[in-house]
């Protein structure tokens, strides 16, 4: 189910493997192959593993995970032999999940809420053939992160330098990947394209969210490569980030008049989202911004 791979640089090579998964990127450096992250589907992620070994010709040395959801994580039975690298965060969420979440009944749980959830997705135009091969989680392998750090960890030589930051945004465990030399960066779930637009859910932390898309103002950054979706430019993300300024202006300025929450969308700053998508309408941007601005209106 690789739907399509792209060469974003002639040292990174990225793919999406269905519109339900992670995307799934590969590093080439000096000492080997560094991959971040492990997409849902285990045979597809394997596919990709081996043609860029042989593509390469290196073996893998790391995986790096950008926080703990299952379209993810949920790949990585080709990875089990390599050290696994995430944040603090991560690696603890992963380690308490593996006697509950991922254990079989766990795997028959999420795949359940899959199925459950056909109807959403169809609303996303995915279509049910693709919910219900992917909601089989077949052969997967769970292991914990055997690194792990708390703000930052630095990968490679000085002229291959691969920075991981711990973001917090999209889920308090989310990295970011920045590899300087290649002016690539890898977002996580911090960012969003194609399907669902910039704020695919509502961010476990949106100060965090919000100042991860401004710092990634400082860098020199050519290429973005989003959670999910096509690699993109930075203009593009860039304008997003303007955007999510200019929406968190409107939300407070709505939260200082105490407008209700069923009114807020009559603000023609709110009534669209940047970007576009393949959802039949927007409904759920509308969901998304009502409950940005009621966590907004809790805070004291």
């Amino acid at each position: 189910m690789i739907l399509e791979i792209f060469n974003v640089t002639k040292n990174i090579v990225t793919t999406k493997l269905s519109d339900l998964c992670g995307n799934v990127t590969c590093i080439n450096i000096e000492e080997g192959l560094i991959f971040v992250d492990a997409g849902l589907l285990v045979n597809e992620v394997k596919k990709f593993k081996q043609a860029m070994e042989k593509k390469f010709d290196k073996k893998t040395i790391f995986l790096i995970l950008t926080h703990n959801h299952p379209d993810h994580i949920f790949g990585m039975k080709s990875f089990l032999n390599v050290p696994i690298i995430a944040t603090n965060a991560c690696k603890i969420i992963i380690e308490e999940k593996l006697d509950t979440d991922f254990t079989s009944e766990g795997l028959k749980q999420f795949s359940e809420q899959y199925l459950q959830n056909m109807e959403f997705f169809k609303y996303m135009g995915i279509k049910e053939q693709e919910v219900n091969e992917v909601a089989k989680f077949v052969d997967v392998e769970i292991k914990a992160p055997l690194i792990g750090f708390k703000d930052e960890l630095i990968l490679g030589n000085e002229n291959e330098k691969i920075i991981i930051k711990h973001s917090g945004g999209h889920s308090l465990d989310s990295a970011t990947i920045y590899m300087p030399s290649e002016e690539v960066l890898i977002t996580g779930d911090e960012f969003y394209h194609s399907l669902v637009p910039l704020l695919g859910g509502l961010p476990e932390s949106y100060e965090n969210w919000f100042t991860a898309l401004k710092n990634w103002e400082n860098l020199s950054v050519k290429q973005v490569i989003p959670g999910h979706g096509s690699p993109i430019d930075y203009d593009y993300v860039s304008k997003a980030r303007q955007f999510v300024e200019n929406m968190f202006d409107a939300l407070n300025e709505l939260k200082e008049k105490n407008v209700d929450e069923e009114d807020i969308l009559e603000d023609e700053r709110l009534r669209n989202y940047y970007g576009k998508s393949n959802w039949k309408d927007d409904q759920w941007w509308k969901g998304n911004i009502k409950a940005l601005y009621k966590r907004l209106k809790n805070e004291k």
